[in-house]
């Protein structure tokens, strides 16, 4: 089931990041090259201009980094209320590495903001909140602002599940969200960090996840913190780096990303991972996972990786993700992320 990419070709950056952070340092009144130039971009003498075709992870998270120090703004003007300045994140992120688990970790965070970060006199509804009959939880970030700033908050809480999965060791798996913005015309970049189904509307924003996130351990040193905060903008905003420490990862590594065969039973994968099932089921739980989700969520990413390209039909997709039967990719589809195959390429 092993895929023929390899990790580099995984990191070599989408042109549209790129541009993305290219077209707000003109925004701000930077230029290009200039901009391009201060993240130490290669110049390439054919083209005569710095090269860009083949942006590498640590490339990307320079040139965010340097557009962050262009406009004194770590949030990048996602923030409705006022800029971050450069250097909040570095002290919040070191302020948490002393809470005893994840829980207490985030409720600091929401005081470091509350004290530290929102303008005297303003207020912002930033709580998080636990269901133990369901035992799930919700972290919701609501500030006064237009339709397109509160989507962009959402999109901020995404980024801090990613971090806060790097501090416990974890894939944190957002099952649900919601917004308080209508729908927008153009949700690519709402899909980018939310492939499960968000209500919109909402009178807040917020992401909902297992509790058992955070009963966790933060695992990390200081001297980890440090050189994670170099490479963050790749891993926060483009794709999280994947921990060696959780069992997640492994057993989505082995699944690999080819689905037409059957998938190893769960008897199977206890022996592909020399472990018993007692214990696999133990750190599945631990992960606020199961196996059946770790491949509904290995079948959906690929579905929707297929169905964002051109060229290939639902019903090829349904196979390559293992469904012989469309209709039941159909009704996968939608429970996974809210909306049918169609309407999702749309």
């Amino acid at each position: 089931m092993k895929s023929g990419i390899t990790a580099q070709q995984r990191e070599l950056i989408p042109a549209g990041f790129i541009e993305a952070l290219l077209a707000q340092g003109e925004r701000a009144g930077r230029e290009r090259e200039l901009l391009l130039g201060d993240a130490a971009f290669p110049f390439d003498p054919l083209r005569g201009c710095s090269a860009t075709q083949t942006t590498s992870s640590a490339a990307f998270s320079r040139l965010a980094l340097a557009l962050f120090r262009v406009l004194d703004d770590e949030a990048g003007g996602s923030m409705p209320d006022a800029p971050t300045p450069v250097g909040t994140a570095r002290l919040l992120a070191f302020s948490l590495l002393g809470s005893h688990n994840l829980g207490a970790a985030l409720r600091r965070a929401i005081e470091f903001n509350r004290c530290c970060r929102l303008n005297r006199g303003q207020s912002a509804v930033n709580s998080l909140t636990i269901d133990e009959d369901l035992r799930e939880a919700t972290l919701s970030y609501y500030l006064e602002g237009s339709d397109r700033a509160q989507q962009r908050l959402l999109c901020g809480l995404a980024i801090w599940m990613r971090f806060c999965g790097w501090l416990i060791g974890q894939h944190i798996d957002v099952v649900s969200a919601r917004c308080a913005a209508a729908a927008p015309a153009n949700v690519r970049e709402l899909r980018h960090f939310f492939p499960c189904p968000v209500a919109f509307g909402a009178a807040d924003n917020a992401v909902v996840f297992s509790v058992r996130h955070l009963e966790a351990e933060l695992l990390r040193s200081e001297t980890d913190l440090s050189r994670y905060l170099r490479e963050a903008p790749y891993c926060l905003v483009v794709a999280p780096k994947p921990s060696s420490l959780s069992i997640t990862r492994r057993i989505r590594e082995l699944l690999g990303d080819d689905f037409r065969c059957e998938m190893p039973s769960f008897e199977d994968l206890t022996g592909m991972l020399n472990m018993s099932a007692r214990t696999l089921r133990r750190r599945l739980e631990r992960e606020g996972t199961s196996y059946q989700r770790i491949k509904d969520n290995a079948r959906r990413d690929l579905a929707i990786a297929l169905l964002q390209r051109d060229g290939a039909t639902v019903s090829e997709v349904a196979e390559r993700v293992g469904f012989s039967d469309p209709s039941a990719f159909h009704r996968s589809f939608k429970k996974w992320t809210g909306e049918s195959p169609g309407a999702f390429r749309a």
